[in-house]
């Protein structure tokens, strides 16, 4: 373990020197758990002759091996300790975004009432189900998406609204219609694909659209890749965003944002609680579904 440890360390830093600091050892050390390793796997892993210290062929190869055998060493010796501490640990897939801005600011309601469950986020682009551990991913999806193979629940609908802060309302007053709204400076948002092109996102496209708006011009003052830096945006005055009700914590009841327009439209799109088929019964998954379904009847009775 010492040695495959040490491996690691060189051939992330393919420094000896970085790897025996964050290991706090010497090099001297980190460099004999190196030859003994090549020894016992009969391979070298290093290349040190050309100045420069690089992986050679086998390195490259063992080098994922290792990685994977010591995250699964850490999470299997993590929920040792917690079981002993009476405590369970429930990973959940996310998104990034929906993370930051919506489920962690709620997750100091949920520990207070469930103390001894753990959740450990995961903004993996997909989820794995294939493991014994307790697992469960909120995905984007329509209200009417399916997702064969897994329990699926739709818990939480999104509504999209234009946002500004009381600072901009105050300098240009509130709009006397709909139609007034693109008077303001907008904030868009745009993602980027794969092979590099950027697209628009619906929302503010999606709410023109439904206002018989779409033909009208406005002025864009920022463009943003995600929808929380648009919120923050508009927090700070730069003028308005369109708010996901996913992506918003506890901004309009501070009075860190207003609604420019008091109607919410609804999107036919919402966040699905995606797990293996029986895990949903399971006491830590079931008790996560009762609290996301609790959380979303707060938000959608506001």
């Amino acid at each position: 373990m010492t040695a495959l440890r040490g491996f690691e360390a060189c051939a992330r830093y393919l420094n000896f020197s970085q790897a025996a600091l964050e290991l706090h050892i010497t090099q001297s050390a980190i460099s004999h758990q190196i030859k003994q390793l090549e020894e016992i796997m009969g391979a070298q892993f290093f290349d040190r002759s050309s100045g420069a210290m690089t992986l050679t062929k086998a390195g490259a190869e063992l080098l994922p091996t290792v990685r994977t055998f010591l995250k699964d060493i850490n999470a299997l010796a993590g929920r040792f300790e917690r079981d002993a501490q009476g405590q369970s640990m429930v990973e959940l897939f996310v998104h990034d975004s929906f993370a930051n801005t919506w489920l962690i600011p709620r997750l100091p309601r949920f520990y207070a009432a469930h103390p001894n469950i753990r959740i450990q986020l995961n903004t993996d682009e997909f989820s794995r189900f294939d493991n014994p551990s307790a697992q469960a991913a909120i995905r984007l999806g329509e209200e009417s998406a399916a997702w064969p193979g897994l329990f699926s629940e739709f818990i939480l609908p999104e509504r999209i609204f234009p946002v500004c802060s009381p600072a901009l309302i105050a300098r240009l007053g509130l709009p006397g219609s709909v139609a007034e709204v693109l008077k303001y400076p907008i904030i868009l948002r745009w993602r980027s694909l794969q092979n590099g092109e950027m697209v628009s996102t619906p929302s503010w496209d999606y709410w023109l659209q439904k206002n018989d708006l779409s033909s009208l011009p406005f002025e864009c003052v920022l463009t943003v890749p995600h929808s929380n830096m648009a919120v923050s945006a508009a927090i700070r005055g730069l003028g308005v965003a369109m708010a996901r009700t996913s992506h918003l914590s506890d901004e309009l009841d501070t009075g860190s944002l207003q609604k420019l327009v008091t109607e919410e439209m609804n999107c036919g799109t919402g966040y699905h609680f995606l797990c293996s088929p029986g895990k949903e019964s399971t006491p830590e998954i079931r008790r996560i579904l009762e609290w996301f379904r609790s959380e979303s009847l707060q938000l959608t009775g506001r």
